[in-house]
């Protein structure tokens, strides 16, 4: 056989092999990292919290205009007008723990301690109107995967705080659905701030949903009890990434 014509074969052979092979592959998917959790949500409270009063709602102070909102519902009927007994209200315990930057102008701890405050909760944690709770309103349309941190200190009134969330429309239906049980009940230190977190990451219903919502409780030292004691919680966070 002439070279040539050998060449010409064995090229015209290989050219179509390539090309059965690129015809018949499929291309490989791009693989897409997950998006970064950001802050999504802060609460600072500061001294524009006006003090000595049962406080009912709390919005969040980032992003300006948000609508995240913590709301108080009471262990005893009539609240407001409880003579500040089972309450939310204003507290002076500042803490570095948890503090965001970004959730406030990017003034770092040192700047706003002598601004910062706290809220707390007070005594008795159950009565005739059920218990204390406190309810975040944590809308997340765009967003997914959130975790909720937060600073929680007992003052002699409670063992532990216990959450539930929810994610549907209207009344809320409270579940722990997805969680693992050290999340759901946690024990509290008295005296001491502890980092808190809720994980939520895992559960899908909360992606891109406006209807999130989570519910803080607490375990009283005794149920009924009322001796003015409390628990106090700061700066509260969500992170979340947005959805892609």
């Amino acid at each position: 056989m002439n070279i040539t014509i050998f060449r010409f074969a064995f090229l015209a052979a290989l050219i179509f092999s390539v090309s059965a092979c690129s015809t018949d592959s499929e291309p490989p998917e791009e693989v897409i990292p997950p998006a970064a959790q950001e802050l999504r949500y802060f609460w600072f409270f500061g001294i524009d919290i006006e003090n000595d009063i049962e406080l009912e709602r709390l919005d969040a102070a980032f992003p300006a205009q948000s609508s995240a909102y913590i709301e108080f519902k009471s262990a005893l009927s009539g609240y407001p007008a409880t003579e500040r007994m089972a309450s939310m209200e204003r507290r002076n315990r500042p803490t570095a723990m948890n503090y965001r930057p970004a959730g406030n102008l990017n003034l770092i701890y040192a700047e706003v301690q002598e601004l910062m405050r706290a809220i707390q909760v007070k005594e008795p944690f159950t009565g005739d109107n059920g218990e204390n709770e406190l309810i975040l309103h944590l809308p997340l349309n765009g967003f997914e995967r959130p975790l909720l941190t937060l600073a929680v200190m007992d003052e002699g009134a409670a063992r532990a705080i216990r959450f539930d969330y929810s994610i549907s429309s209207g009344s809320p239906q409270w579940i722990t659905s997805g969680l693992q049980p050290d999340q759901i009940t946690q024990t509290l230190v008295t005296g001491d701030y502890i980092p808190v977190e809720l994980d939520l990451s895992a559960i899908t219903g909360v992606n891109n949903n406006p209807d999130v919502k989570v519910r803080i409780r607490f375990t009283p030292t005794e149920s009924g009890r009322n001796e003015g004691d409390r628990v106090t919680l700061n700066n509260i966070s969500l992170d979340a990434a947005p959805t892609r």
